[in-house]
């Protein structure tokens, strides 16, 4: 779904706690020097080889990442650079429209001329010319996909801004709540920097998970490969392939419903069958993720608005390398040369057993040529492209294969009974005290959880519920591992965690699917494997941890687990015949496998109904003693130091905690690390760290409606800021309490 937008308030506290200098002092440092050669260059070393590569090849802005696009012919090309160099001395228009006018015609000038050049656009390399020469209006997110989320979570979706009127807004806005930047090389390289922290630090990874870039330091952008597992099995072949999706985005880029687009999609394929077009509207959500459905509607994902501007697949690829199995084995297996199209079909059916006919490797080997990184020879065999040899020198990475246990625990269910899982054979006290070890964790808590999980015979279903931070993913993480060791066994194979994401109305995300439009496919999850694998042992005890579970509305996505581990029924999985592509039309409900979900509450979750209540062993985590935690010797702090901190949090602790607006362990983490790294200034004050730790760390969750309890926990915590000296912290504090008298509600965010 699409960042959360950042207000005014919230920004500057971000922008002014952030010091690039400090940060990144290799970065600044390099990036100065280049702007101050830049800017004092003049036009006849402009016009030269030397300023050119600089400028294209060795720009400090931000590394080139995925951008690898060959300029070398046209920065070979004297009438290229004369153009280029005398563009770029010309005087910028003052009043402002015109300026974005005349940065945008620039960089289509750019665009229009380098194509004679170069086969593909280099995006990322003419965004860092851009703001090399034009350090006060570009920033350092030369990444167009990152640079749209940024703007996202600045301004909120907006009607297609383009790449360069997204740069001038983002540093605009900064502009407005920093004021005017000085006009030399350092001040330039820390405001332009100030995006891309930002965006390292309060955009990147809070989508749906489907993030398959990664912002590194100084600007570098690499791509995230899942394990082999977790990685999709296959992507789906598409009627019209690339033309299908631009078509799909253009009707849907103003929002539509499902329904709307499933009759779109039908005018497309008059004959396809409601349940093709449905499973269609699903690949583009869900394999390729350029729609996302929000209430009931349905937008381009920034992904997919990219691609509808650029019409560039080079926006899919990502996805296709770093999620989808077997990419990576052909891309570097093609490396060293051309190979057979017979060959590479059984490279990838070696990397997944479970390939047995060639529709799969197939439509993979089409989407390779779909995307361009592949080309067939009039002789069978295939070769990588220009464009195929720059994705490949990204694969950092040694492709996995599936290796056969793996795939054989995924065939048919057998239908004989077996040897249920001996639960009664733990040993609990071992069990708890393996659980709590370093941990914060109460024995007592834990045991809870074991006997909750499994008292009833089939009905193993847990919620951990309550405080942000508290450690609820990592105590059914160590639950599940502990349990499994009992039995010999290791959590790699019998401990799954699932990141429930917003949006899922359906079991679709749980189970995967069938592809009609590819018959004898079927479009695996990793949960679906994890649960035949179950199957497949039910002596052996499996955990499947469902994380942030109530982002979407457990009672639909869930909907067969609860109903199938209340009944003892059957999971369907498909109704085509008592196979499907490896995967059995139904399988016994496993009733060695135990859920654990965990749930948050607040703005962004849903609450859990009765229907998924009254199934599930419901553990509350509110009660935080800070004397439990483990790691208070460990911080590089003097006593007195420790003591005062360990104080603050304590009182402030029990200020909150009675309007339940305290903390967990998370935060108590995060303030020590940051007094641990703050310490290191020569002029480090104990005072002063905890004021600016605090304000960032603990105050934000500050919120309400009136009530004489929490004018109470206010007026507490403005006593305890009070007698630790934290004045930045009181005076924000303060004003919620004002807020709060005249308006009747408060917010950190205002």
């Amino acid at each position: 779904m699409d960042t959360k937008l950042l207000g005014d308030e919230q920004l500057r506290s971000v922008l002014t706690s952030i010091n690039p200098g400090e940060r990144h002092p290799e970065w600044i440092k390099g990036l100065t020097e280049f702007l101050s050669y830049v800017q004092n260059a003049d036009l006849a070393l402009r016009k030269s080889r030397e300023f050119q590569w600089r400028l294209w090849e060795e720009n400090k802005v931000s590394g080139v990442g995925m951008g690898t696009v060959d300029v070398t012919a046209a920065i070979e090309a004297p009438e290229f650079r004369e153009w280029l160099a005398e563009e770029s001395v010309k005087p910028l228009p003052s009043a402002p429209d015109a300026r974005l006018a005349y940065f945008q015609s620039f960089h289509d000038a750019i665009v229009a001329r380098i194509k004679n050049y170069s086969k593909r656009v280099p995006w990322v390399k003419i965004y860092r010319v851009l703001a090399a020469l034009y350090p006060a209006y570009f920033t350092t997110i030369t990444n167009r996909r990152m640079a749209l989320e940024c703007h996202r979570a600045l301004f909120g979706k907006q009607k297609k801004p383009n790449g360069v009127k997204r740069q001038i807004d983002i540093m605009a806005r900064l502009e407005t709540l920093l004021g005017a930047v000085e006009p030399r090389p350092k001040s330039w390289a820390e405001r332009m920097t100030l995006p891309w922290m930002v965006f390292q630090d309060h955009v990147q990874d809070t989508g749906a998970g489907t993030e398959v870039e990664a912002a590194t330091d100084e600007g570098e952008v690499t791509l995230k490969p899942l394990p082999a597992l977790q990685r999709r099995k296959g992507f789906t072949s598409i009627r019209g392939g690339l033309s299908t999706i631009a078509s799909a985005l253009s009707f849907v880029v103003d929002g539509v419903t499902r329904e709307e687009l499933v009759d779109f999609l039908r005018s497309e394929f008059p004959d396809y069958r409601d349940s093709s077009l449905r499973t269609l509207v699903n690949i583009l959500k869900n394999e390729f993720y350029v729609v996302q459905e929000e209430d009931g509607i349905i937008t381009p994902t920034a992904r997919g608005e990219l691609y509808l501007e650029s019409q560039d697949p080079q926006e899919l690829i990502p996805l296709f390398i770093a999620r989808t199995l077997g990419v990576d084995h052909v891309l570097t297996a093609l490396k060293d040369g051309d190979k057979d199209g017979h060959e590479l079909i059984n490279l990838l059916q070696q990397v997944n057993p479970g390939w047995t006919s060639n529709y799969a490797p197939g439509a993979m080997l089409k989407w390779l040529r779909d995307f361009e990184l592949l080309e067939a020879l009039p002789n069978g065999r295939y070769r990588l492209t220009d464009i195929g040899r720059d994705w490949t020198a990204q694969i950092y990475w040694e492709p996995e294969f599936l290796n056969a246990s793996k795939t054989e625990d995924t065939a048919e269910v057998p239908a004989v009974e077996a040897k249920a899982v001996a639960i009664d054979t733990v040993d609990q006290a071992a069990l708890v005290d393996e659980v709590t070890r370093d941990t914060a964790f109460p024995e007592r808590l834990v045991r809870q959880l074991h006997l909750g999980l499994w008292s009833h015979p089939r009905r193993h279903f847990a919620i951990l519920a309550g405080l942000s931070g508290s450690g609820k993913t990592m105590l059914a993480q160590r639950y599940g591992e502990s349990l499994v060791s009992q039995f010999g066994l290791t959590a790699e194979q019998n401990v799954f965690v699932q990141a429930v994401q917003p949006g899922w109305y359906d079991a679709t995300p749980l189970f995967g699917y069938i592809n009609p439009l590819l018959p004898e496919n079927y479009i695996r999850s990793p949960l679906l494997d994890f649960l035949l694998r179950a199957a497949n042992h039910p002596d052996q005890p499996f955990i499947a941890i469902l994380d942030e579970m109530n982002l979407s509305h457990p009672e639909q996505y869930f909907a067969p687990v609860l109903s199938a581990m209340e009944s003892g029924g059957r999971l369907h999985l498909h109704n085509e015949g008592d196979t499907f592509d490896g995967v059995p039309h139904v399988i016994p409900y496993p009733a060695n496998v135990a859920f654990i979900g965990t749930v948050n509450m607040d703005e962004t979750t849903h609450g859990i109904s009765d229907k998924v209540l009254d199934r599930a062993f419901t553990l509350e985590f509110w009660d935080i003693d800070l004397a439990d935690y483990p790691r208070w010797e460990e911080f590089t702090l003097e006593p007195e130091e420790l003591a005062a901190t360990r104080q603050c949090l304590q009182e402030l602790l029990e200020a909150l905690a009675p309007e339940r607006l305290h903390f967990g362990w998370r935060s108590v983490e995060d303030v020590l690390a940051y007094l641990q790294l703050a310490k290191a200034s020569p002029d480090f004050n104990i005072t002063v760290g905890l004021d600016e730790v605090i304000y960032a760390r603990i105050l934000p969750k500050l919120r309400g409606t009136e009530s004489q309890r929490l004018h109470h926990a206010l007026t507490q915590v403005l006593a305890v800021l009070n007698r630790f000296q934290l004045k930045r912290c009181e005076a924000k504090v303060q004003a919620l309490k004002v807020d709060l008298s005249d308006t009747g509600m408060m917010r950190f965010w205002r």
